[in-house]
């Protein structure tokens, strides 16, 4: 059972840098063939500052820059060997291009847990990652539902 006294609970900082080459290698990994994501050039000629960051670029950004997500939702008591992942959204507040330095704090948000007709349990919560530039402005938040089977 999901232990509530942890929601409110954020984990140390992360720093993940923004890449170019790995915007252009998500879009070919998806098959995406929009040139704002391939070249600079087709993105300065669209209107942007630079190469956007891909819109789903921050599920990556947990599994290479939080490297130590398990760990800490480890030690909240969290079954991470347990956990489905339900839901992913992001909200992007300002542009985030190649060149900037994110940091990344995340909180545990809210959860429930639910017992199940067999007796298990069902405990549902939602991190948000906060991401900051290398300005300190406010310019993505990422939420995650994770669903912990016991």
């Amino acid at each position: 059972m999901l232990d509530t006294s942890k929601i409110g609970q954020s984990f140390p900082p992360f720093i993940i840098e923004v890449e170019r080459a790995k915007i252009h290698e998500l879009a070919l990994a998806i098959g995406d063939n929009n040139p704002v994501y391939h070249s600079r050039e087709a993105a300065l000629a669209a209107g942007y500052k630079d190469v956007p960051l891909y819109p789903t670029a921050p599920t990556i950004f947990n599994f290479w820059g939080n490297v130590d997500q398990h760990r800490h939702l480890t030690d909240a008591g969290i079954n991470v060997m347990r956990i489905l992942h339900a839901e992913e959204e992001y909200e992007y507040i300002a542009p985030i291009y190649p060149g900037d330095i994110l940091t990344g704090v995340t909180t545990i948000i809210s959860g429930r847990s639910r017992k199940m007709r067999d007796g298990s349990s069902m405990d549902v919560l939602t991190t948000e990652t906060r991401y900051t530039n290398q300005d300190q402005q406010h310019v993505l938040s990422a939420r995650t539902t994770l669903v912990v089977q016991e």
